[in-house]
């Protein structure tokens, strides 16, 4: 089966490298406040639990938190409860000083004094430098965000538990130029989300996904090139039926010119273009004017409609229309 959009920007992110150290501790933050579990051990204090659907997900993140903290993380292998049932890759740290570290490096706790103080959100001092900020949307992203295929249309959400972190998440998000990313409460969570082409071509950008980018971009300029033909063509259309409209509209004034005075009646320019309309019923008024002899523009036709439809009397209302 064909892997989803969003499994392959996970997977194309997932083997990239941050460029800078300082990277890592934020990278690690967002898919920890993403994915994340604190999990209770008494007296030997908090230990971690991470859970990701993507097995290059969980590889990474259990050879960054490892190489970075020392902590040695253990990976096991589940399926998800969900309806379809695929598999699940958890990621545990056991309780420990390393793992306080992780932690308070994260902004996951403040410890102070052996006083463990857990904490929502994201510290301000992880994002301070832009990539850092843009590791850590990597991060949540990793962890729970999803993206459409474009060719199914145009949405980008990162769901979290909470709304503290959503709406940090949110302002991280919203802090790069020309991204203006929205929360919303679903079923007990709070989705950050982006529904613009462009602005999820951005996060794309920033996060890294720049193979996936460019699938999204010949996706979008297809659609677009599509839906620009199909409004030419509708538009195209619409103009031909207003164009035959209108020469029904002049048939029918010279009808009744015909029946009550006779053709005969009306200047000889006049008669020269109702015997034109009746010998080329479909011809637009353009090429009405260019079958007189001799020729006139468009314009000209229209307006000698206009005076025929006023010789029609009652229906020159409706038969001074024309296409335009």
């Amino acid at each position: 089966m064909a892997e989803s959009f969003t499994t392959e920007v996970k997977n194309e992110i997932a083997h990239s490298g941050n460029k800078n150290p300082c990277c890592a501790a934020a990278e690690i933050a967002g898919f920890v406040r993403a994915c994340g579990a604190v999990t209770l051990a008494g007296k030997a204090g908090p230990g971690v639990k991470l859970a990701t659907g993507n097995a290059a997900v969980a590889r990474r993140y259990k050879s960054l938190i490892e190489s970075e903290y020392g902590v040695r993380v253990k990976l096991m292998v589940g399926e998800s409860a969900a309806v379809r049932r695929s598999r699940v890759y958890e990621l545990s740290a056991p309780p420990g000083p390393r793992t306080d570290a992780l932690l308070a490096s994260t902004g996951v706790m403040k410890l102070s004094g052996g006083v463990r103080e857990m904490r929502l959100g994201i510290g301000e001092s992880i994002v301070k430098r832009k990539c850092c900020r843009k590791a850590c949307l990597k991060g949540m992203f990793l962890g729970a965000g999803e993206v459409n295929d474009p060719d199914k249309g145009y949405n980008l959400e990162i769901v979290f538990a909470s709304e503290t972190t959503a709406v940090a998440a949110r302002r991280i998000i919203n802090g790069f130029t020309d991204i203006h990313a929205r929360v919303r409460p679903r079923r007990g969570d709070y989705v950050v989300y982006l529904k613009d082409a462009e602005q999820i071509k951005d996060v794309l950008t920033i996060i890294g996904a720049y193979a996936q980018l460019l699938r999204f971009e010949n996706v979008r300029m297809v659609k677009e090139m599509k839906g620009r033909a199909n409004r030419v063509s509708n538009c195209d259309a619409a103009n031909m039926e207003k164009a035959l409209g209108a020469a029904e509209r002049q048939l029918a004034a010279i009808r009744e010119i015909e029946l009550r005075d006779g053709l005969d009646s009306l200047p000889d320019e006049l008669v020269d273009t109702a015997l034109t309309r009746i010998f080329h019923p479909d011809a637009s008024l353009a090429e009405i004017g260019q079958l007189l002899n001799p020729q006139i523009g468009k314009a000209a036709v229209s307006a000698r409609f206009k005076r025929i439809a006023a010789h029609a009397g009652p229906l020159s209302g409706i038969a001074g229309r024309s296409e335009t």
